[in-house]
């Protein structure tokens, strides 16, 4: 069956998938454009002018994260550059979300995107940059890019792994493919015990090993490597801060009307919206407005009065501004579903979601642990 699912993904649901996308391209905008183009023209960046040839020269170690499963890679690739400090690493991404990230990792030789998920297109990549190994960071274990992985002899692996109880990858027709693409693998590293007895249903051939959760380094290691502050918005002992951290709007919509109803004169919140855009930057200021709380931009304030809000206009810094609150919300709980509780959790804050937050595992432990 799972032969089956897979060639029906591979010769038909794919091939259709990208004519749609093809045709419907100039009637598409936003970041689904912008993935279907980078696509197109094979976009890539090497971090080093010239060094092109060198680094398929010296046979690369791929990584593939989606989005934001690159903060799950970034330890390894750290860890093994430490090691391997000759070998060039290349990222590949799904989602254009990625690029910043992608931009500021140094350890990273060439990042590129994801090439469409067919033979031909995997196959040209992989005569480009001539990997030595694949590591596919969390989830995004694409069916076609494991099996012509596997037929070019390039050793794959899948790390920080999970699967819940109610992973649609586990259920109905999708799970043949899941096990078709995993059982191409030579070890499947699970985050926790829970993972490895889901994936066990499966019945693979593919090792499967327990080794924790890579992200967990990863939000350490920002800790203990902060980014700068603009230290002149500091709060006070004294003062009581809230923030919410990635919001959508779905989630302004809720905590913006109860700030107003809670905002005392040492009371201070910080909203730092997952989309910096300027169309929703002045969105949210004019609910602000409308809403009656006063406000500052965190890149253009030198001063943050008592019982304002902090508006973050800047991307990079949530980590760090979690150091500052004394509870958090993470966003993302209303909108469809929560983003990593992690860095909130590693800063020592109290976490409250919205009720869009089951794919997250880390919620769901935590809040069994607080009412158990």
């Amino acid at each position: 069956m799972s032969y089956v699912v897979f060639y029906f993904y591979k010769w038909i649901l794919v091939p259709f998938a990208y004519l749609i996308l093809q045709i419907l391209r100039p009637f598409i905008s936003g970041k689904l454009r912008e993935m279907i183009e980078d696509k197109n023209k094979s976009f890539y960046v090497i971090k080093r002018p010239g060094a092109e040839s060198e680094i398929a020269v010296n046979r690369p170690l791929w990584i593939h994260a989606a989005s934001g499963e690159i903060e799950y890679a970034r330890p390894v690739i750290r860890e093994f550059k430490k090691i391997h400090p000759d070998v060039p690493v290349l990222v590949t991404y799904s989602s254009p979300s990625a690029k910043k990230i992608l931009e500021s990792l140094h350890e990273v030789d060439v990042w590129a995107s994801l090439p469409w998920d067919t033979e031909a297109s995997l196959t040209a990549f992989i005569e480009k940059w001539r990997p030595r190994a694949l590591l596919f960071s969390r989830t995004d274990v694409w069916p076609v890019l494991a099996q012509v992985a596997h037929k070019n002899n390039i050793p794959a692996g899948l790390f920080s792994a999970t699967f819940a109880d109610n992973s649609s990858r586990l259920k109905g027709l999708t799970k043949y493919l899941t096990k078709y693409s995993l059982n191409l693998l030579k070890e499947i590293h699970c985050v926790s015990d829970e993972d490895r007895s889901n994936l066990q249903s499966l019945h693979l051939q593919t090792a499967l090993l327990v080794s924790g959760d890579t992200r967990f380094d990863q939000v350490f290691h920002r800790l203990e490597n902060p980014k700068p502050l603009n230290n002149e918005l500091m709060p006070t002992t004294e003062e009581f801060v809230f923030i919410g951290g990635s919001t959508w709007p779905e989630d302004e919509a809720v905590l913006i009307p109860a700030l107003a109803k809670i905002k005392r004169d040492n009371f201070k919140a910080i909203i730092a919206p997952h989309e910096t855009t300027a169309a929703h930057m002045e969105k949210l200021e004019k609910q602000l407005v409308d809403a009656g709380l006063p406000y500052v931009c965190y890149s253009k304030a030198t001063q943050w009065p008592a019982g304002s809000i902090l508006l973050v206009d800047k991307v990079g810094i949530l980590a760090e501004l979690y150091t500052w609150a004394d509870i958090a919300f993470v966003g993302g709980s209303f909108k469809k579903q929560v983003h990593s509780v992690m860095e909130a959790l590693a800063a020592g804050l109290p976490v409250m979601v919205g009720p869009f937050h089951q794919n997250n595992r880390e919620a769901l432990f935590y809040q069994r642990r607080h009412f158990s």
